[in-house]
């Protein structure tokens, strides 16, 4: 029986004025009990983040290859995420997560996923819906006999969630519409057959006005916040019971400078767990790309729509925190700490709060679309032992201390060279070229 003992620890999710102590035998939590009042410099424990927003199919580095599977998982698990929610295109790369997962000396994190996401199909005017221009297939649907049959597929793949596409692209008033998009008929009766199925429904939105038309056809997980205006008290009233996912650092990448890139890319685990092919790439950049493709100023100001709104949804309870990881310049594992960092900005009073739904908040989601949403949290007894320990006082961009899944410590440096190892494999540690 393997057993470890944490004494003294602060556990701020449970009670932030208490020091515990927690005992993990064979892998679970057997005691969590309250020992005394916290006298400060204690270390917290918390469980593992969940990233409720990710790709784990579609290629994040600028020369636009995707990593290894394998190589994702162990990006993940050293920096702390071990819970991750897939938005579509998971079925691409299951085999080799699995192959990985059977291989690995440390327990992979536990992944949900939808199977492929549905959007529109092409319009009048030639644009297809959002979603088929990544290297991953969605399904294109335009009567029920579509939905269902998709909904078939992705069960038969391991699919617990719908995610459904339903955006035409605009960003700000004025900026062009990209894509097409999915009749209210076709919303309606989405919504209407997931609830009916039990299947959560996640659906991908942009403006105020797509969001008020989902959420009148029935849908309540948004996989973003608004970001064509900053929503005031009777707007945010408008979506009562919603959810959105913050992902800012999926939608920075296209308006940041070289300079930004390398200070963005500067800590330590970056040049660890990422190609370092990408810090060659980034020193090249002379203008953000949003520059040159017209965006700039209407990419910046959604940015700064979508950061208000999430720190309104946080003041709620109605955040999830996510980062869109797999679009270029958005790093698994990596980018999940920069998201809590661009959340927070200055304001050191979002701390508590940040980390709560980036753990507890993103555990209750990915539980819920796996179908095993249970009363008993993350750390009670009996529950799985999978958390992180963390510096008293350190910053929301910091690695763990240390982190545990399912009561097994994960070794970062032996991860590092794993990841180095995986790397120095043909394809040079890449899933597609």
């Amino acid at each position: 029986m393997s057993r470890q003992v944490l004494s003294g620890v602060a556990v701020p999710g449970l009670d932030a004025s208490t020091v515990f102590d927690v005992t993990v035998e064979d892998g679970v939590f057997a005691r969590v009990e309250a020992t005394g009042p916290r006298r400060g410099g204690e270390r917290e424990l918390w469980p593992g983040y969940t990233e409720t927003h990710a790709h784990v199919s579609l290629p994040a580095n600028w020369d636009d290859t995707a990593d290894d599977p394998r190589i994702i998982a162990l990006q993940y698990l050293y920096h702390g995420v071990t819970h991750v929610v897939d938005m579509f295109g998971f079925p691409l790369v299951a085999d080799a997560w699995r192959e990985g997962a059977a291989a690995s000396p440390w327990p992979y994190p536990e992944i949900v996923h939808c199977g492929y996401a549905v959007t529109a199909l092409t319009d009048a005017a030639g644009r297809t819906g959002h979603g088929v221009e990544f290297p991953a297939p969605v399904y294109m649907i335009g009567v029920e006999a579509d939905l269902d049959q998709a909904l078939r597929a992705n069960a038969a793949r391991g699919g617990t969630f719908l995610k459904v596409m339903f955006t035409d692209g605009t960003e700000q008033p004025g900026s062009p519409v990209k894509f097409s998009r999915l009749s209210e008929e076709v919303l309606r009766f989405t919504a209407r057959t997931a609830a009916e199925r039990g299947i959560p429904a996640v659906i991908d939105c942009n403006t105020l006005q797509e969001t008020r038309w989902a959420y009148a056809c029935g849908f309540r997980l948004f996989a973003h916040t608004v970001r064509d205006r900053t929503l005031d008290a009777a707007g945010r009233a408008e979506f009562a019971g919603a959810r959105f996912v913050s992902t800012l650092a999926g939608l920075r990448p296209m308006v940041m400078t070289g300079e930004e890139f390398l200070a963005e890319y500067g800590r330590e685990s970056f040049a660890l767990t990422q190609d370092p092919a990408n810090l060659d790439f980034v020193r090249g950049i002379e203008k953000p790309y949003g520059i040159g493709f017209g965006c700039q100023e209407t990419r910046t100001a959604a940015l700064a729509d979508m950061r208000r709104n999430a720190l309104a949804a946080l003041a709620d309870d109605s955040l999830l925190v996510g980062t869109d990881s797999g679009n270029t310049g958005a790093y698994h594992g990596y980018s999940f700490l920069s998201e809590l960092g661009l959340l927070r900005g200055d304001d050191p009073t979002l701390d508590h709060a940040l980390r709560h739904r980036a753990t507890f908040g993103g555990r209750r989601y990915f539980d819920e679309l796996r179908g095993t949403a249970s009363p008993a949290g993350p750390l009670s007894t009996g529950a799985s032992a999978t958390y992180n320990l963390h510096a008293p006082g350190a910053p929301l961009t910091a690695l763990p201390l240390a982190t545990v899944v399912r009561g097994v410590p994960v070794d970062r440096p032996a991860l590092a060279r794993a990841i180095a190892g995986l790397r120095a494999t043909a394809p040079n540690g890449k899933a597609t070229p």
